[in-house]
């Protein structure tokens, strides 16, 4: 068995940002089970104060200002500049989207089609830059991939419209699908902000990841992202 690889570093001036995304073997993030096995979940992943929002698929951003503000609040993205607070987005095939700004704050957006639609992406970035700062850069974690993601051709005409055709896939038969991860970066790219795609399919690694499209799976992974002062704070194992 391999081991979960270990959290990618951003270096900002003065900030060290750390993001994570968790597998299977590290338990479910659904919010929707007793807090006290979810808080344990969570601690045993990163041991800091968590804010994770119950998603709607909607565009709604909170501004986290100290270490577990907001946590279980109605969001689809968060935003901070606050050291040891951890931004925790959980997914079961939805795209995790980790931003990194030039002053140090940091982003966390659950980027569904629906929300992909609504303009998650745009108020996150809006939101970051609105506190100051100027260059943004993204990350995607896993997230369900077109081999996996047949779509409804008017959604698909829709989110294609919106877009661009290079959203349009095709599944592992042949059929029309989304491409999820082309989807985001077409979306972060009218907001001029660069995407590391570091994402897998969700659908295909049943063996690390659980998905709601393909398996029907009540379990959820998380991306986790979170700043430290590089003078003072210790980064959790």
């Amino acid at each position: 068995m391999t081991s979960r690889p270990a959290p990618l570093t951003v270096i900002r001036p003065g900030v060290r940002v750390s993001i994570a995304c968790s597998e299977r073997s590290d338990g479910d993030f659904h919010l929707d089970q007793s807090r006290e096995l979810l808080d344990a979940t969570r601690r045993r992943f990163v041991d800091l104060p968590w804010s994770q929002p119950e998603e709607v698929h909607g565009a709604t951003v909170l501004v986290v200002e100290r270490p577990g503000h907001h946590d279980c609040s109605v969001a689809d993205a968060l935003v901070s500049s606050a050291d040891g607070a951890v931004l925790g987005i959980w997914v079961g095939d939805c795209a995790p989207v980790a931003l990194v700004g030039d002053d140090g704050s940091i982003g966390a957006a659950h980027a569904g089609w629906r929300g992909l639609e609504a303009g998650v992406l745009h108020e996150t970035v809006a939101a970051m830059r609105s506190k100051g700062a100027r260059q943004i850069d993204a990350v995607l974690g896993p997230c369900i991939h077109p081999c996996c993601y047949e779509f409804g051709d008017d959604d698909l005409d829709r989110l294609m419209r919106r877009f661009g055709s290079g959203v349009v896939g095709r599944t592992a038969s042949g059929r029309r699908a989304l491409d999820m991860p082309a989807a985001v970066r077409a979306a972060l790219s009218e907001v001029t902000v660069a995407l590391d795609d570091h994402s897998v399919c969700t659908g295909c690694r049943s063996e690390h990841y659980f998905s709601h499209r393909v398996r029907a799976e009540r379990g959820r992974q998380v991306m986790a992202v979170w700043r430290h002062g590089l003078c003072t704070a210790q980064d959790p194992t």
